[in-house]
């Protein structure tokens, strides 16, 4: 048998390892990235709550949020953030309507951020470098997932947002439950479907492996991260099965359609040779 020389199997070698030292530098950059947007995308949520409560006169300082301890797992992760929004007052000085205002506002604003990134990236991100395009759609990724967190998963519950606007409204969070879900469903949507796809044409080209892994992490934090929320049962027993059904029904279906949508089956499989 022939053996490949020595100088061609170092070349080999020097290439696979800067192939590596390239794959997995993407994949910490996408690590960071993660978490900043992640961080963004959570303060702009409870800031949107502070500010609305500022807004109709609850509130001095729309900035005057919690912000928790200074410890790594809240800095990584925001776990102890919250609006400092006192409700039951709104409540017992007869503002009802208000606090619904006040309790929707927070995924309101991840709508919002949703479209603004969907919107950018369609328009721009042909002009954009790929690191952009990325943050940009990592930061479309958390808002998506925050607002499937809130609707459906934890909109069926005694309180939080969700019970706290449908009591403002005098309604049950199940009467609440379709008007706030419809738009979320669209959102996630309009994310696997057609923002996904177009942002991989966009930064991935015909790297398969990079396509794989973005399509993964962002089913993962949509469907593993945010709506994985209810499934400790915290939140009820609805909350909690629509967690379950995210985590391990949503997400092996849509990472596998996803990644049938990207191209991925059709690049890696070669024509059989005809006998």
């Amino acid at each position: 048998m022939d053996q490949i020389p020595s100088d061609e199997g170092a070349s080999t070698t020097l290439v696979s390892t800067a192939v590596l030292r390239r794959d997995l530098s993407f994949a910490a950059l996408t690590t960071a990235a993660l978490l900043i947007a992640h961080a963004i995308v959570l303060f702009l949520h409870e800031w949107a709550h502070s500010a609305m409560a500022w807004i109709l006169g609850f509130k001095s300082n729309p900035l005057a949020i919690t912000y928790g301890r200074l410890n790594l797992p809240n800095v990584l992760l925001q776990g102890e953030m919250d609006e400092n929004v006192d409700y039951e007052s709104i409540f017992r000085a007869g503002h009802r309507v208000d606090v619904s205002v006040i309790a929707l506002a927070g995924i309101t604003s991840m709508l919002l951020v949703y479209v603004v990134c969907a919107l950018v990236l369609r328009s721009r991100a042909s002009r954009m470098r790929s690191a952009g395009t990325m943050f940009l759609f990592w930061v479309a990724v958390m808002s998506a997932g925050d607002l499937w967190a809130y609707a459906p998963v934890r909109t069926i519950t005694t309180r939080y947002d969700m019970a706290n606007a449908a009591q403002g409204l005098g309604i049950s969070t199940w009467t609440l439950l379709p008007f706030v879900t419809v738009p979320s469903i669209w959102v996630g949507w309009d994310l696997f479907s057609r923002l996904l796809p177009s942002v991989l044409a966009q930064s991935s080209g015909s790297d398969l492996l990079r396509r794989a892994f973005v399509v993964v992490v962002a089913c993962f934090v949509y469907f593993g991260y945010f709506g994985n929320v209810g499934s400790g049962g915290s939140y009820g027993n609805v909350s909690a099965v629509l967690s379950i059904l995210s985590v391990f029904l949503l997400f092996p279906l849509v990472v596998m359609a996803t990644l049938s949508r990207a191209g991925i089956r059709n690049a890696t499989e070669r024509p059989k040779k005809s006998s």
